[in-house]
């Protein structure tokens, strides 16, 4: 049986795992799938002990159907590590335009470099991805950037999204 605690406070659905009677497991996996089917929502795990900790891992599930805005983090970076699916991940410039992006499947990881704007976008219905960061958290910690006001235009992000692949496809 798993435990987990949801954190009421957090943007999206969030559980922290128990680490003293628990470990990760496939279960965690299961519970993460079946919540998406039943609530087709965003879901994640916290394996570290509260939004203070000093690093934070979390298993995190995310929808194709949903868009994550380009955001950086001046002195954070982060490290994806793919469980299961796939997704595409972006970096940009400080105007917007794509510097580079890679298609990353089950068991590639990659690293988001620090102060640049990034994005993920799933490739497939769902993916399930580790991903580990310097803590604490900070509500102000992503900056976003003006232009990001065009990704409210659905064409914008298929033109987006179709630019990248080409981009990762190439390489």
């Amino acid at each position: 049986m798993i435990e987990l605690k949801e954190d009421k406070k957090a943007k999206s659905k969030s559980f922290f795992l128990d680490t003293k009677k628990n470990f990760f497991n496939k279960n965690h996996i299961n519970f993460l799938k079946n919540f998406y089917k039943k609530f087709k929502k965003d879901v994640r795990i916290c394996l570290h002990k509260n939004s203070k900790s000093r690093h934070h891992d979390m298993i995190i599930l995310q929808q194709q159907k949903n868009f994550y805005k380009p955001h950086k983090h001046k002195k954070k970076g982060e490290t994806y590590h793919i469980i299961e699916g796939s997704m595409i991940c972006i970096i940009l410039s400080d105007k917007g335009k794509i510097q580079k992006s890679c298609i990353i499947k089950k068991n590639d990881i990659f690293r988001t470099p620090l102060n640049k704007y990034h994005t993920m976008m799933p490739l497939s219905k769902y993916v399930i991805f580790h991903e580990s960061r310097t803590g604490p958290f900070l509500k102000n910690d992503s900056i976003f950037p003006k232009w990001n006001k065009k990704f409210e235009d659905k064409k914008e992000i298929e033109n987006l999204k179709k630019k990248s692949l080409k981009i990762a496809k190439t390489k």
